[in-house]
C-alpha cells in the first residue's frame, strides 16, 4: 500500500479545516465576506493540488508547493496582526492568546507541509536523466 505523504495528508484537512474554522470563528453572518474569502479559496486550492498529488498529475506536486506557499504567505500578515492585537477576545470571543496559539500552530504546520512539498518536488526532479551536456533526457 503506498503511504500517502504528510504533506499531502495535511492538505487534504486543512483544505477542509481552514473554511470550518473561520465559519467556526466568524459565525454565519456573512457580512464582511473578504473576511472569510481566503480561508475558503485557499482550503480549495490545497484540496486541489492534494487530490492532483494522488491521481499522479505531472504538476501535482508542483500544485501543492504553490497552494502551501499560498498559504504560508497569507498566515504571515494574519499571525503578526493577531500576535500584535491589544484586544483581550478576538472577534470569535475567543481570548486572543488562544487564537493565537491556534493560529500559530497551523502556521507551524503549514511551514513543514511547504518545505516538505518542496523536498518531494525536489526529490522528483532529481531522478530526472541529464545528459553531459545538462539537458534532460
Amino acid at each position: 500500500m503506498n503511504k500517502m505523504r504528510f504533506e499531502v495528508r495535511a492538505a487534504f484537512v486543512m483544505g477542509v479545516a481552514l473554511p470550518a474554522l473561520e465559519t467556526i470563528r466568524r459565525g454565519i453572518n456573512f457580512d464582511n465576506i473578504p473576511a472569510y474569502l481566503d480561508d475558503y479559496l485557499i482550503g480549495a486550492f490545497l484540496l486541489y493540488a492534494a487530490r492532483a498529488v494522488v491521481r499522479g498529475s505531472p504538476r501535482g506536486k508542483v500544485l501543492l508547493v504553490a497552494a502551501w506557499a499560498m498559504l504560508c504567505g497569507g498566515f504571515f500578515g494574519s499571525f503578526l496582526y493577531q500576535v500584535r492585537s491589544t484586544a483581550a477576545t478576538d472577534v470569535s470571543g475567543f481570548s486572543n492568546g488562544f487564537v493565537i496559539v491556534v493560529k500559530g500552530s497551523l502556521y507551524l504546520l503549514a511551514i513543514a507541509a511547504l518545505v516538505r512539498s518542496i523536498d518531494a518536488v525536489g526529490m522528483s526532479n532529481n531522478s530526472i536523466q541529464r545528459t553531459p551536456d545538462g539537458a534532460a533526457d
